[in-house]
């Protein structure tokens, strides 16, 4: 498989496949990019919205169990009966003049002569049809937290580096949204972006070199996020920026209260659950991984 990807250039993107993705985890590909107005609050009831679902959820702790249930929306197709616009045809009987040539006296003649013949047309029409509505139906779906939390290649959560710098951003906080926003903005506010394709450096030594590209910056807050213990995975997708140039990008997405929360830290642009450098509305999903393969 080739394992180009266009992350911040129009090239090709890659089309990259996760083998471990669970049909749940696949079927909401595209709810899953929150579209929240504000920064969440830790209030008892939170309305997450994304670019396909709305849903409330609770501030406990979703890492207590490894199997959690979410509820999201799906657009289901309905049939309506309605009065459907067509165009009738119909014969008109048209003359037509055409011109014939004879022979007399010695010399060539011309005379006309009328014939009939039938055109076509078409006439606005009406009739009792069916057109194709769609309805948001909730559905449940599952994520198993621990599927989200291993070690990968270029997202180590165990090494030592990873773990005394989560430890130090959510010394003091007592919830799940507090470390992920304490991790997603020193993420933001302290990694600078270099341009290149693909992954380079991995968490460990991004965090060193304190500079990264989309995917890289992808790994180390997926690394930091996972050594909190915050389930994390990867989102790729073809987004149209607001320079209006669209390319291939990658960002990453937290379980916070069980909802998948888009943190996307490549751009000061951004804040966590909100993405103001590229349309939400326009994205065009490639995959979401537990691991990138590339």
């Amino acid at each position: 498989m080739l394992l180009f990807v266009a992350l911040l250039l129009p090239i090709d993107d890659v089309n990259a496949t996760d083998q471990q993705i669970t049909v749940n985890q696949s079927s909401n590909l595209n709810s899953n990019l929150t579209k929240s107005n504000s920064t969440l609050n830790n209030s008892q009831n939170t309305t997450v919205k994304t670019n396909t679902s709305t849903k409330s959820v609770s501030t406990q702790s979703s890492t207590i169990y490894d199997k959690v249930p979410y509820t999201y929306y799906e657009k289901v197709p309905y049939k309506v009966k309605t009065k459907v616009v067509y165009y009738k045809p119909y014969w008109v009987k048209s003359r037509v003049t055409v011109k014939k040539w004879y022979y007399s006296r010695g010399k060539y003649r011309v005379k006309y002569v009328y014939s009939y013949k039938y055109i076509k047309k078409y006439r606005k029409a009406y009739k009792w049809g069916y057109v194709t509505k769609y309805k948001s139906v909730a559905k449940t779906g599952y994520i198993y937290t621990s599927d989200y939390l291993k070690n990968t290649k270029n997202a180590n959560a165990s090494d030592p580096t990873i773990q005394e710098l989560a430890k130090k951003l959510t010394n003091g906080t007592n919830n799940t949204h507090d470390k992920a926003l304490k991790i997603f903005n020193w993420v933001r506010d302290n990694l600078s972006y270099s341009f290149y394709y693909n992954t380079r450096y991995g968490a460990v030594k991004t965090l060193k070199n304190k500079a990264g590209n989309c995917v890289d910056h992808s790994h180390l807050m997926v690394a930091l996020a996972r050594a909190a213990g915050i389930p994390a995975r990867y989102a790729h997708g073809t987004c149209k920026f607001t320079s209006g140039n669209t390319y291939g990008h990658v960002w990453t997405q937290l379980f916070i209260n069980d909802t998948w929360i888009s943190a996307d830290a490549s751009s000061s642009r951004n804040s966590l659950g909100i993405i103001k450098s590229w349309n939400t509305e326009t994205v065009y999903m490639k995959g979401i991984y537990k691991e990138l393969i590339f």
